[in-house]
């Protein structure tokens, strides 16, 4: 569940075990693909994560060096986002100890 592409209109990204709490030592990436020309809306439903070390990047673009569009941790839950461009790529990285809930975030 830690590596995967979305690419149906709208659809669900939930952090690993969501939501009895993800593991420790994760590294995820998941990419949301919509139609070219189009955008991709995140709404937050829910959010948990250690802070400051347990860290949710989300990025405008498919690549690693896409620009950040935000970069979310701790129980607040983030305000809507939307997309440049028709790809965005989420990083959950979360260290080697104790874990929030996680996330549900669906994107249309």
């Amino acid at each position: 569940p830690c590596l995967s592409n979305f690419t149906a209109p709208m659809g669900t990204v939930l952090s690993p075990d969501y939501p009895e709490g993800y593991g420790n030592n994760l590294n995820c990436v998941w990419l949301i693909l919509s139609e070219p020309g189009s955008r991709i809306h995140l709404a937050f439903n829910d959010f948990d994560l250690e802070a400051p070390y347990d860290i949710l990047t989300v990025k405008d673009g498919e690549m690693l060096d896409s620009s950040v569009l935000g970069r979310f941790t701790g129980a607040e839950v983030p305000s809507h986002l939307t997309s440049n461009n028709n790809i965005l790529r989420l990083e959950f990285q979360a260290d080697h100890s104790m874990s929030g809930r996680g996330f549900n975030i669906t994107y249309t």
